[in-house]
């Protein structure tokens, strides 16, 4: 998977060409177009979804490519959080970053691990993290080692089994954009790469950026649950997010920090 152009672009053109419009072999779904698959792929259950990822560890070509299709802008948002790729893309190598993370993303999919019934896209994304983590300890041993708080801690805090469960494969996944969107720099990124921060500076403990992220991120009735969990109240739950968020403002804007998305 040699970098000619940017990966995604390519992978885009490719399957536009010889998918998308082709009748193939999809498994359970039959033979249908590669369009139809994403179709039915994108009102998946979690359960659904796990059929397809089976199907593609147990050699199925036609599901691997659609779920690397459907999957792509996870890579693509990966390349724009990970903290080893985000070196690469700073030193002029973005396409390098890229080529990481897709290839991370396709072989995490062809080597899903099928026993986890539960929080499918979830899993998908740390599999992949922890590959893009070992691949580039190997490659930028010293970068990776200053990681003090890892972009799989972050994710694994969004993503709980719990929260997943229930969602379709469109609904699950925050960080998940469309299959030909570049999603650089989005507000979900932006999040992320806010809480990182925030604890290798020291402006917020890790219990602390992951209650700020899950609220964050969660819907209203998710909060009343998370409230529930701690054993508050709706409002005392938001008066201790509003204080974190208020110790964080200040922090970023004494760094000259744009806040972005999280507040």
């Amino acid at each position: 998977m040699t970098t000619l152009t940017r990966i995604n672009t390519r992978l885009n053109h490719e399957w536009e060409a010889q998918h998308a419009h082709q009748i193939a072999d999809y498994g359970s779904a039959g033979p249908i177009t590669g369009a139809e698959y994403l179709q039915k792929i994108s009102e998946a259950s979690q359960d659904e979804l796990r059929e397809a990822l089976s199907a593609a560890v147990e050699g199925n070509p036609a599901v691997e490519r659609a779920l690397l299709h459907y999957f792509q802008g996870m890579a693509v948002n990966a390349a724009g959080y990970s903290k080893g790729l985000r070196y690469l893309r700073s030193i002029g190598q973005a396409d390098e970053a890229l080529t990481i993370a897709v290839y991370a993303l396709w072989e995490s999919i062809k080597t899903y691990p099928v026993t986890r019934t539960t929080s499918v896209t979830g899993n998908l994304q740390m599999e992949m993290l922890k590959r893009i983590t070992r691949s580039m300890t190997a490659k930028l041993p010293q970068i990776m080692a200053e990681q003090s708080f890892g972009d799989i801690a972050v994710a694994e805090a969004m993503y709980s089994e719990d929260r997943l469960a229930d969602r379709t494969a469109a609904e699950v996944h925050p960080m998940m954009c469309k299959p030909h969107e570049d999603s650089f720099g989005s507000p979900w990124v932006e999040v992320m790469r806010v809480l990182e921060w925030a604890v290798k500076t020291h402006a917020l403990n890790i219990e602390e950026a992951k209650l700020l992220g899950q609220y964050t991120s969660f819907t209203t009735k998710e909060r009343h649950v998370l409230a529930e969990s701690l054993g508050l109240s709706s409002g005392e739950l938001s008066e201790r997010i509003q204080v974190l968020k208020r110790r964080l403002a200040r922090r970023l804007s004494s760094a000259g920090i744009e806040r972005g998305a999280l507040v």
